[in-house]
């Protein structure tokens, strides 16, 4: 009776050990790099201008008939506004590649013929994870262009997924409608862009139209960072291209009271 008792103490105990090793979606998540790199010539002449492509993606492995799959497929549409029903990774960047070569190989550009002075144009694309804690996940895509204009440009969009859920959440999943608006959120913002940049105005910051924070945009791209949300502006979004794309850096804690009901309860787990 005694070695029963033993034996049946100790699969318990082992079952209880697993249970609790067991992974979260987060810590299952693995990684596939994608890198390529391609060189074009103007009118496929390599003495006349290059175009350069220069590609680093990072997507989930799909572990298994379904696990992350839905995942995948949305960072593909969002990096490359396709339906990834129909079109693989491979084929969507070798569809990027060409969309970009085909505009570039517009005839008849005199300063893309010049052997004496070799025009350079590139589009580099790189997307990667840069968040994933307790399911919730920030993923990046930034696209940095020169195409022949005035000069280089830059287009940052972040995803924010929470794989609990297998969703994507939009800023409207995390903040109320009413904190866009609210002063004290826009305080905030304005005094750490301030801080950040070592302002002593706001006229310092070069910000188009803004007199006082009542003025100030409450950004709605937005991503997780250690114990911050990182609210993140685009180029010209608001203020000059020669004065950056400011990312402003606040404390969750200081966020909580803007989440919606149903983020809190996400987020803030009530303790059992």
């Amino acid at each position: 009776m005694k070695i029963k008792i033993l034996l049946l103490i100790s699969t318990l105990f082992i079952f209880a050990g697993c249970k609790k090793q067991e992974k979260t979606l987060s810590q299952k998540l693995e990684y596939e790099d994608i890198k390529v790199k391609e060189v074009k010539f103007y009118q496929n002449n390599p003495k006349f201008a290059n175009y350069s492509f220069d590609i680093n993606i990072q997507l989930p492995k799909i572990i298994s008939d379904t696990l992350f799959k839905d995942f995948r497929k949305t960072i593909i549409e969002h990096i490359f506004n396709v339906n990834s029903d129909t079109i693989n990774i491979n084929l969507a960047i070798n569809n990027y590649i060409q969309e970009k070569s085909d505009a570039f190989q517009e005839p008849g550009v005199d300063r893309f013929m010049n052997k004496n002075n070799q025009y350079k144009l590139w589009s580099n694309l790189n997307s990667k994870f840069i968040y994933n804690k307790d399911n919730l996940i920030s993923y990046k895509i930034l696209e940095d262009n020169f195409t022949g204009g005035a000069h280089p440009y830059q287009e940052v969009y972040y995803l924010n997924y929470d794989l609990s859920l297998n969703k994507k959440l939009n800023f409207e999943d995390i903040f109320i409608p009413t904190s866009i608006d609210d002063i004290t959120l826009k305080e905030m913002l304005l005094n750490q862009l301030m801080k950040q940049e070592k302002a002593k105005t706001i006229s310092d910051l070069n910000l188009f139209d803004v007199e006082s924070p009542k003025d100030f945009k409450v950004s709605q791209m937005i991503y997780f960072d250690s114990l911050d949300i990182v609210f993140a502006y685009a180029q010209y979004d608001i203020r000059p291209y020669a004065y950056g794309a400011p990312e402003i850096k606040l404390p969750i804690n200081l966020l909580t009271k803007y989440f919606t009901e149903d983020f809190k309860k996400r987020f803030l787990p009530t303790k059992k």
